[in-house]
């Protein structure tokens, strides 16, 4: 065993993207201290990140979470992942731990190099790394992000992934058993008030968009879709491609019906959620990482109780048998979007689909989820 502080066991957490927005993670270092272990994340030093900011996010943890934030000269491409896994690498040489948490292949050369021998080593896919849609145009990348995923992944003690269809798919491809524990959000009370300026900005009647905005994500053509008779849509991210879609939504005269909240915390997000008519997520299914993903929000909207309107792909449908709450659309056509909206605003779905959300998050819970965790961490 590694070394313990205050007798508890330790897990280093390494994540590339911003801990503050990435409820995954956030859910899983939560449970790891209600296992009793002291949890170390990793991560990289944004510019929008402070390590108040983290601890706020663990108020109550603070005996049992602690932050290392590496400052990198690189932001992104080959550079900025060399530089942090070296960096990682290095840390990790410093410090013994029980348990090595990697998130995501960006993150597995440092765990794996910087661990040690007879630690436990996990990963979690997050998603299809090597079939994210930015890749798709770039063979070697991909085949770079395919040949680490596998040789490292195999050598891992425990993996878990966010659904079946990927579950096996990885389990297959890597001779390695993956576990399932979907993106499902802990169950809040709604107390955190949000701030007055949002308050004020949010139209009484909307259609929310929360997430990422990058390639891929159907945002173009939702804008394309938006029609003067349509409640105003409201979207709650910030990605690479904000500035482009803002360009696009003034060319098309269509600014004035569009709300950007910006980056907003997994605390303040269910109070606007709840709020909203009807909740998008249309992404691209070119991208095999989209096409077999199934994301926060899916069970984010179902919380709120919130009807989906979605895109047709084997994961939806397996959702949709046992919690009909969204639309599924065959194409991202913008005409068929503005029809699939259309239909969702009806009294009649809006019923029926809010009924539907309702009934399924009884049975679609973190604390339920968060088991197949314990086997995985147990020491």
């Amino acid at each position: 065993m590694g070394q313990t502080i205050h007798n508890k066991p330790t897990c280093c957490i390494a994540i590339t993207n911003n801990y503050r927005y990435d409820q995954r993670v956030q859910k899983v270092a939560r449970y790891l201290a209600s296992l009793g272990y002291h949890i170390t994340i990793i991560g990289r030093n944004f510019p929008v990140l402070s390590l108040e900011d983290i601890n706020s996010i663990h108020p109550d943890l603070h005996d049992s979470v602690s932050i290392d934030l590496l400052s990198l000269k690189y932001s992104r491409g080959w550079r900025f992942y060399l530089e942090f896994n070296w960096k990682l690498w290095r840390l990790l040489r410093k410090q013994k731990y029980d348990v090595y948490l990697a998130n995501d292949l960006d993150t597995i050369l440092g765990v794996y190099h910087g661990s040690t021998h007879h630690a436990k080593r996990i990963f979690d896919a997050h998603e299809w790394f090597e079939e994210v849609d930015e890749l798709q145009t770039k063979p070697f990348v991909r085949w770079v992000w395919k040949t680490i995923a596998n040789q490292y992944i195999p050598k891992f003690t425990h993996c878990y992934t966010v659904n079946q269809w990927l579950a096996d798919t990885f389990s297959t491809a890597y001779s390695k058993d993956f576990t399932v524990v979907r993106n499902i959000p802990v169950s809040r009370n709604l107390k955190d008030a949000l701030p007055q300026a949002i308050q004020e900005a949010l139209p009484k009647d909307f259609i929310l968009y929360q997430g990422v905005i990058n390639s891929g994500r159907g945002l173009d053509n939702v804008i394309s879709a938006w029609t003067k008779d349509l409640p105003p849509l409201v979207i709650a991210g910030y990605g690479d491609e904000v500035d482009q879609l803002k360009t696009l939504a003034h060319q098309q005269g269509k600014s004035d019906q569009i709300l950007w909240l910006g980056r907003i915390t997994p605390s303040l997000l269910p109070s606007i959620t709840k709020k909203a008519l009807l909740g998008l997520h249309l992404l691209d299914t070119a991208s095999k990482n989209y096409r077999y993903s199934l994301a926060n929000k899916c069970f984010e909207y179902m919380h709120a109780g919130l009807p989906m309107l979605t895109v047709e792909t084997p994961i939806h449908e397996m959702l949709y048998e046992k919690a009909p709450y969204f639309l599924m659309l065959d194409d991202l056509q913008p005409q068929h979007i503005a029809q699939g909206i259309h239909h969702c605003l009806s009294a009649e779905s809006q019923q029926v689909m809010r009924q539907a959300a309702y009934k399924a998050k009884e049975n679609f819970t973190w604390a339920n989820e968060c088991q197949h965790l314990e086997t995985m961490y147990a020491l």
